[in-house]
């Protein structure tokens, strides 16, 4: 009989050195509210939803007790509209709306001073969820620059 695959405790022993050679804990995070900007607060629930995917990173409920606040303020609202018959002027049922908007963020540690900020903008036009796309770019960003916020500087 031919045994397939590694056995268990190399497996664990695996798991648990990559996790000490990968920073140990997560960091503590809290995201503040973004203002009262027509779609800030969905920009906001997008962006903590983005954010609790990622296994770096602990989402708390209180700042007191974070290592790192996420302040911000965003923006969305609808450009225009896009057809698919350039000839007809109306708005009818096959045009689309066109999102733009912003979501600008500061990445602050507990003595609220700024370590990292950021500002996005719509990548793609169209019909979209424009939320998920500028809380994804963020989310990207501020991934990297918790990353290199935790590597220690070479001198």
């Amino acid at each position: 009989m031919v045994r397939r695959g590694l056995p268990k405790c190399i497996v664990t022993v695996t798991l648990l050195t990559v996790r000490a050679l990968s920073g140990g804990e997560p960091t503590r995070l809290f995201v503040e509210p973004f203002g009262n900007k027509p779609g800030a607060s969905e920009l906001r629930a997008a962006l903590v939803n983005v954010l609790q995917k990622n296994r770096s990173l602990t989402l708390i409920d209180n700042a007191s007790s974070a290592e790192l606040i996420l302040t911000g303020s965003g923006e969305t609202y609808i450009k225009g509209y896009l057809g698919t018959n350039p000839r007809v002027r109306y708005l009818n049922s096959d045009a689309r709306p066109v999102y733009g908007g912003f979501l600008s963020v500061e990445l602050k540690n507990r003595q609220h001073d700024t370590i990292w900020s950021y500002l996005v903008t719509p990548r793609r036009f169209g019909s979209e969820d424009i939320n998920r796309n500028l809380a994804g770019q963020i989310a990207r960003k501020l991934a990297e620059a918790i990353e290199a916020q935790r590597k220690p500087s070479k001198p």
